[in-house]
């Protein structure tokens, strides 16, 4: 990857991200919120990739700025969520989707306060990225992907329904995000339709874990929290048959068009 990729790639992708962000200061649609996110973790594994070519991560150190900036819309995100976790399961209990929906209006307010200040860190980080940026050998990116997919597969081999597993997921979408740059690297074996539905899974399974522990707090319907419980079994076998022998499936050769390399 060479630097003028690497930075065309760190442009379009950053362009996007403030535009998301831009949106929902203007629209305060949901939707942009999340593109808004999903942009900050595109870039995040990007500057996580060039960083591995040294021993400091000094892009992601830089970073951080923008990170902050994710964790306060995460406190919007978070309650619009649980929300809508209420509602799918069917959780019959006013009282918490009220206060669900204060707190989305509350952290909502203090996000839009900070738009001016906001939006000027977003530029500063830009320009003081986008000098930092280095080319990254087709090499690197081989073993990158070859050593990320080892340490996943060992993780799984000893599957363990924690926060170990959710960071395994973060660690396969690190790698999803960045193929649109490394799938042009001939020595990478990389099945992006398996890790997508790993990923996918593995996210359900989280949202679950997570409904269960937020309604198992309230007041509701025992039969709803049961249902929940049974659909965590299910998810819970499947994830254990889907990651059987994960590093040989992950790096079985698929041919894919570009487009649909997103």
């Amino acid at each position: 990857m060479k630097k003028k990729e690497a930075r065309e790639y760190f442009d379009q992708e950053w362009a996007d991200m403030k535009s998301h962000l831009k949106s929902f200061f203007k629209k305060a649609q949901q939707e942009d919120l999340h593109d808004f996110r999903v942009q900050v973790k595109k870039l995040r594994a990007f500057l996580i990739l060039s960083d591995s070519m040294g021993d400091l991560p000094e892009l992601a150190g830089y970073f951080k700025p923008i990170n902050k900036i994710f964790k306060q819309a995460g406190e919007i995100r978070n309650a619009y969520m649980n929300q809508e976790l209420g509602k799918a399961q069917q959780i019959h209990n006013d009282a918490f989707i009220d206060t669900q929906h204060q707190l989305e209006i509350k952290a909502g307010k203090k996000f839009k306060s900070n738009k001016v200040r906001f939006l000027e860190r977003v530029k500063v980080t830009r320009r003081i990225l986008k000098g930092k940026i280095k080319p990254v050998s087709n090499l690197h990116i081989s073993l990158f992907y070859q050593t990320r997919l080892e340490q996943i597969g060992d993780s799984l081999a000893i599957l363990k329904f924690d926060d170990c597993l959710h960071q395994c997921r973060k660690q396969v979408k690190m790698l999803i995000y960045n193929y649109k740059l490394a799938h042009t690297v001939p020595a990478i074996g990389f099945n992006k339709d398996y890790l997508e539905r790993v990923q996918a899974l593995i996210g359900d399974w989280h949202d679950h874990m997570l409904a269960i522990k937020l309604f198992s707090n309230e007041i509701i319907d025992q039969v709803a929290l049961n249902k929940l419980k049974k659909q965590d079994s299910r998810l819970k076998k499947q994830i254990t048959i889907l990651t059987k022998n994960f590093y040989n499936q992950a790096t079985t050769v698929t041919e894919l068009p570009v487009e649909q390399i997103s």
